[in-house]
Formats: C-alpha cells, structure tokens, sequence
C-alpha cells in the first residue's frame, strides 16, 4: 500500500528531474542564452540578494533564539511564529510594498512631521538594488529559520546535554555569549545546513516576489528565465530551459563555495581554545594551589546558578536578551503593520496623500471577490487534497516501511526543496505534456503534492519515528489490532506533530504560484496567480483583498493545530 502511495510523490519528481535535465543538451537555448544583455547582471542581482538575505535571516534568527534562550519568553516563542510562518511569501511582498510605496503608510506617518503634501520621489519597491526584495525575505525566513532552531533546542537529548555543557563551561568562567559561540553553536550549525540551502536557494530563484517587489532594470534572473518559459516563442522556450538550468548550476555552485569557506574556517579549531579558558592553562601552585581551586569552584557554582535563576546571566546576558527582544518585537510589528496596511487597503477607496486614514471606505473589494470566488475555491480544494493526500502517503510509508529506507524519501524531499522550483517546474510540464495532464486537475494536483509531500515528510519522519514501541507491545498484549491502536493510541499522542505537519502542508500548497502558473496552463485560477496578476494594476483595494485572502487560511490552519494539538492533559 505505501510503495504505491508514495509514487504519487516520487514519479513526478523523477520525472521533473529527467526531463529537466534534458535542457542541458539543447545547444541552441544555451547559444541564446549566454548572447542575453541582461544574463550576467541578472544572474549577479539573483546570487546576490539570495546570500544577502539568507545571512541576514540566520544572523537574525541566532541571535533571537540565542539571547530568548530558556528566559521567561522562551515558551511564547513557537506560538508567535507558527503564525508569521503562516503568512505567505507573496502575501508579504504584497503587503510590504503597500507599507512602504513612496505613498504609503510610513511616507503619510513621515509626512505628519516633515509637511509632505505629495509622495517623496524615492524609489522604494522595485529598487535597482533589490534591498526591497531581501527586507522581504529576510522578513520572511527569519521565522522559518527561528522555527527550525526552536525545535532542535526543545528536543529533550538536547536540553540534557546544553545544560550539563552549560554546567561544565559556567564553571570554567565562560559567559552565555562565549557559550553560544564556543560551544552551542558548533552543534548547531551542521543541523542548519539543509535549511540553509533553502533559504538560499528559494531567494535566490524566487519568481512571484520579485515580481511583486523586485528589481526591474535588470530584474533578478529568475524572472528572466520565467518569462522566457511562459513566451510562445520556441526558441525564447529553449533559452528559458537554458537559464533555468545555468541559474540552478550556479546557485549550486555558490552554495559549495560558501560551504567550503565555512568548513575552511571551521577547522582552524584556536577560536574555541580562547577567551575565559587562557587563564586556567597556568594554575597557582603551592600553599594557595588549593584556596585557589575552592574559589573557582565557588565563582562556577555562583555564576552557574545566577545563569539558571536568570536565564539570561548578567548584565551582559540581560543586553542580550534585550536585544533580542528588541529584533524580535520589530518582526512582530512589521507583521502587524503589513496585516493591518492590508486591511485598511482593502476597504480603501479614495485615500489622498497625506492622510492616514481613507477618505471613503467601501465594500467593493471584497464583493467583487465574493463574486467570483473560483479562484478561492480552487485553492482551498487543492491545498486540503493535497494535505490530506500527504499525509496518507506519509503514514503508509512510516507504519509499513523500514526506517533504513527513510534516507531514500529524505533525500528526495531535500532535492525537491533545495532546488530551484522554476527548475523542477518546467521538468514537470514536460512530463505533464508527454501525459497529458497539462492544463488539467489532475496535474494541478500532483505539481502541488511534491512540495507539500516533501515539506510534511521532513517535518514529521522524526518525531514519527521517536513513538515509543513499548506502546505498540502494551496494546498487542491487550490484543488491540493495528487500526484501533493507530486510532485510539498512537494518533491521539502523535496529535501534536501530526497537525503541525499538516498546517504547513496546507500553507505550502496555499502559496505555490510557479508550479500552479504554469502547470494550469491558463484553464485554472489560484490565489497566487491572481494576486501577482493584480498587482500589475491599479486596483489596489482588490489586490489587497487577494493578498489578505492568501494570509487567511494558512493562518487559520496554524491556529486550530495549536488549539487542537495540545494534550488534553495541558493545563495552557
């Protein structure tokens, strides 16, 4: 049953791989591609923004989880970003490019103090430089890559071993900074790198953004490329399949280098060796050798305490904590304000510059969305099938399958994430083509549950896989058949993971825009597709409604798996 199931998952990927890299001997689209004018600028502003943004979320996200970690904020954290996470990419770039347009939010908030009557002649979205585009992201993958770092120190093998290494290096007169760097982050860092490679590589090939927020004069080479994949021009086709696969060459290539540099580094080792550890390399000796190591015994048990009953270790760990605080609430708001732009946006109809609040609100918007609601309904059907599909195929595979076999699907599911979705995209409608499953709901379908499927199964595999068997034995010996223990044991202690898998399946599919583009082939509508069409236009009102729309339902899904997902034994 689950080699089967799992097809669904597996062939098309497959698929996509073979027939993208059928491009690579296409000799006339590489010959058009390297006489492109803008393919090295392109190529530059696409590598560019894609490592600029991917440092500054990690950064970012390191040193909130490293100054919120175990103090008292600690436990509001994995609430507060489910829900950023469960903002959509392009919701985001729609909204930020509202907030900060030379008319909007903070230009009217500005113009209060400095008299503005007009909009300020910047150039703020679409900007040459793409700065927009990387506050975006960096806006964007900071919650994931937080997300990701929250979970691995909430694992409990985890917190025993952080905290006797706290314990031990506490004692030798190390600080929480010196902590993190010498030794939390060493451990750390090599479970980041797959993540990583997303951010990095979902930045540096993102279409739908930066077309929404990014350059334009050159503009990024994804958009490049994704235009050329969209003309009726065979020969501009075969350049699109060209670029798609030189821009996946070097995002690739960057991305080796980059690691190479890191692991370079990593091992020149005397980093570790300095700091508060130098002076205990000469101990006193003689009569006061041993009033001496009673006083470091006493500084460590002093220091060590002051660290477990603060959290935050000093004046130096508060700072920290403040600043961490600080970045994280700044994060926060520009959520809150990106939403709240949304919604006044959506219900403005005539709002003059300078003011800050419309002159004339209306329900037009939303009654020309609930007018035509296919678009909506196509999105929600797809995103629940493609959930619930995914989730079946995963817990086949889970229950009736080695755990040896896993490295083959996680694999699959980090290439599928770590390659350029454009790439994979145009590898799938070739296949869909061959098939006929191009421009039908069934390729619509199956171009949403790769992502989706390789999303769930790399959230879930793990805490799937740490059930305990002792229950398994309990309820054999009680006589219990499998689907009763799976219904009435397993799924209800496996609650929790089981829901979170399945909100960010659904917020996956809900967002896709490149796959559903061009795999629907004009015959179906999605959210994304409208909401980037939209914002191409002047209506700004219904462009609002779109990208609210696209925020609504994975936030709901992130919501009822928070609440549903506690144990009935939860006293939160």
């Amino acid at each position: 049953m689950a080699l089967p199931l799992m097809l669904l998952f597996v062939f098309p990927l497959i698929a996509s791989f073979f027939f993208a890299a059928r491009s690579i001997f296409d000799l006339a689209g590489w010959a058009a591609l390297f006489i492109h004018p803008q393919l090295w600028s392109g190529l530059q502003l696409s590598l560019i923004t894609g490592l600029v943004s991917a440092s500054l979320s990690v950064l970012a996200a390191l040193l909130i989880v490293s100054g919120l970690y175990q103090t008292k904020w600690w436990p509001r954290i994995p609430s507060q970003v489910g829900a950023m996470l469960a903002v959509p990419h392009l919701a985001m770039a729609i909204g930020l490019a509202f907030l900060i347009m030379p008319s909007g939010f903070i230009a009217r908030g500005v113009a209060m103090f400095t008299g503005w009557q007009t909009p300020p002649n910047w150039i703020s979205t679409h900007d040459p430089y793409g700065l927009a585009l990387v506050a975006s992201l960096v806006i964007k993958e900071t919650p994931f890559l937080m997300w990701i770092l929250v979970s691995i120190l909430n694992r409990e093998d985890v917190q025993r071993n952080f905290a006797g290494q706290r314990a031990a290096a506490v004692s030798l007169g190390h600080d929480m900074k010196s902590i993190w760097l010498r030794i939390f982050l060493p451990q750390i860092l090599p479970k980041l790198i797959w993540p990583l490679l997303v951010v990095f590589t979902y930045a540096a090939t993102v279409v739908d953004m930066a077309l929404v927020i990014g350059p334009t004069q050159p503009p990024p080479f994804a958009t490049i490329v994704w235009a050329d994949i969209n003309d009726a021009d065979i020969l501009y086709n075969a350049r699109g399949a060209a670029g798609a696969v030189f821009l996946s060459l070097a995002v690739a290539g960057v991305a080796v280098l980059v690691w190479g540099l890191v692991k370079a580094f990593a091992m020149k080792r005397e980093w570790l060796m300095t700091g508060p550890t130098a002076r205990d390399i000469i101990r006193p000796s003689g009569p006061f050798s041993t009033s001496w190591r009673r006083a470091e015994l006493l500084r460590g048990v002093h220091n060590f305490t002051l660290l477990h009953t603060s959290g935050e270790g000093g004046p130096k760990g508060r700072m920290r904590s403040l600043l961490a605080r600080f970045l994280f609430s700044k994060v926060l708001l520009l959520y809150l304000l990106v939403t709240a732009t949304l919604i006044l946006l959506s219900f403005a109809i005539l709002w003059p510059f300078p003011q800050l609040w419309p002159q004339t609100l209306s329900m037009a918007a939303w009654l020309r969305v609930w007018s035509n609601p296919s678009a909506l309904i196509t999105s929600l059907l797809v995103a629940g099938a493609t959930t619930a599909t995914a989730i079946a195929i995963i817990i086949a595979w889970l229950e009736s399958q080695p755990q040896r076999r896993d490295k083959l699907i996680l694999l699959l599911s980090a290439s599928a994430l770590g390659l350029p979705a454009i790439l994979l995209t145009l590898g799938q409608y070739r296949a869909f083509l061959l098939l006929n499953l191009t421009g039908t709901a069934t390729g619509l379908f199956l171009a949403h549950l790769i992502p989706v499927t390789a999303y769930m199964f790399i959230v879930l595999a793990a805490p799937y896989r740490s059930f305990d068997p002792r229950w398994r034995a309990s309820a054999s010996g009680l006589l219990c058949s499998v689907p009763k223990f799976l219904w009435t044991i397993k799924f209800p202690l496996l609650k929790a993971p089981l829901l979170a898998a399945s909100a960010i399946g659904f917020a996956v599919s809900f967002g896709q825009y490149v796959p559903a583009q061009l795999i629907a082939a004009g015959r179906y509508s999605t959210l994304p597709m409208e909401a980037v069409t939209l914002t191409s236009g002047t209506n700004r009102p219904l462009t609002a409604a779109f990208a609210l729309l696209l925020m609504a339902p994975p936030l709901l899904a992130f919501i009822a798996a928070a609440h549903f997902g506690k144990s009935r034994w939860s006293t939160a």
